[in-house]
């Protein structure tokens, strides 16, 4: 009776590769992000970044949000925008994986990661002026998840020689950065002139140390070659 061979484990030069395609992902469903963003908050008529919500770039309907007219030419285009930008959180994470050291840390990083990539697809697909409950609980997982996830990932993507030492000290810098602020933001939904400030302080961010990390993924080299 002959035995099946068991599944060969990833060569170190594949897992290189995929930890390199993974911050390709990363970098640019981060660029991607920003670019809508951007352009989008541009188009909206007199937009408050410290007081409007990011969430009103992908209100579905125009109205009146706490006595002023607010209304987003491009929410269909910023919502397709975020579910992208969760998906590729997820996906990078998952390719970015078997490079990590293995142990309790890379699953509670990964485990972290994902969850915030869920939450914010949930968030895309439930504009907050149409389903907000939804939109809220998506949010509020995004942001708990993705910022704890970049404390955990930092030193674990430094341990891997792909990036320098200190990327450590600053994804736990941003990640209770970015902690601070959501907490500021939940605490005074709907109540405070700086709410949306608050909120893009948790945001962004996380969002630009995405975009670093996947760049010096997708372009580094194994120190020893495989």
């Amino acid at each position: 009776m002959t035995t099946q061979p068991s599944a060969t484990p990833p060569t170190p030069h594949r897992r290189h590769v995929a930890a390199r395609v993974g911050g390709l992902v990363w970098s640019t469903s981060a660029v991607q992000t920003a670019v809508v963003s951007a352009v989008a908050s541009a188009r909206v008529h007199s937009l408050d970044l410290a007081r409007d919500m990011v969430s009103t770039l992908g209100a579905a309907d125009c109205g009146t949000v706490r006595g002023r007219w607010t209304c987003s030419p491009m929410s269909t285009t910023v919502n397709l925008s975020w579910a992208l930008a969760g998906l590729g959180v997820g996906a990078g994470a998952l390719l970015v994986r078997p490079l990590l050291r293995a142990g309790r840390r890379r699953s509670l990083a990964v485990a972290l990661m994902l969850p915030a990539a869920a939450g914010t697809v949930l968030v895309a697909a439930n504009p907050y002026d149409v389903r907000p409950v939804p939109h809220y609980a998506g949010a509020f997982v995004a942001l708990l998840c993705g910022n704890l996830a970049v404390a955990v990932m930092g030193s674990l993507l430094s341990d891997t020689g792909a990036l320098p030492r200190w990327w450590g000290r600053c994804g736990r810098a941003v990640g209770c950065l970015g902690l601070t602020a959501g907490a500021c933001f939940g605490v005074g939904l709907k109540a405070h002139a700086f709410q949306g400030g608050f909120e893009r302080i948790a945001i962004w961010p996380l969002v630009l140390w995405v975009l670093a990390s996947g760049l010096r993924l997708a372009f580094h080299r194994p120190r020893h070659p495989a």
